[in-house]
């Protein structure tokens, strides 16, 4: 049985190109945030949202344990979750800069966005909402 599964997956493999040879798939960006990678593939508005929030220069500060900054970071997907700029504030000896941020930053609840002129939004924020809030939309 083992090896008619084996040979049934070489097949599919050759078959797709996926063993020798076939077109190069492009991978998604590495996921390096220390929340746990989304679940899905992000959206249009996603991307748009990220780099908006990139140029503007937000923070989205979290920790890696909150179920809710999970959450939010599945809102974004995984592309533009990647790209997002992301604070770990709950990891103080393996990210002590991230840390002083938070604590420079007075985060008190996760998540927490913020923006360079000190508006702050706190909880799980929609797509939406966060453009309206952002000056996206």
């Amino acid at each position: 049985m083992r090896s008619t599964a084996s040979s049934l997956l070489a097949s599919v493999l050759l078959a797709t190109g996926g063993a020798s040879g076939g077109p190069p798939v492009s991978a998604a960006p590495s996921w390096t945030s220390t929340i746990a990678e989304p679940l899905r593939d992000s959206s249009p508005q996603a991307l748009a949202l990220t780099q908006h929030l990139k140029a503007i220069e937000a923070r989205f500060y979290g920790d890696w344990t909150c179920p809710a900054c999970f959450k939010q970071m599945n809102l974004f997907g995984k592309q533009a979750g990647a790209d997002l700029t992301y604070v770990e504030c709950r990891k103080p000896k393996q990210l002590p800069e991230q840390a002083k941020a938070c604590n420079a930053a007075e985060i008190r609840a996760y998540p927490t966005w913020v923006l360079p002129d000190g508006r702050r939004k706190v909880g799980v924020q929609s797509l939406e909402a966060l453009s309206r809030w952002s000056g996206l939309n």
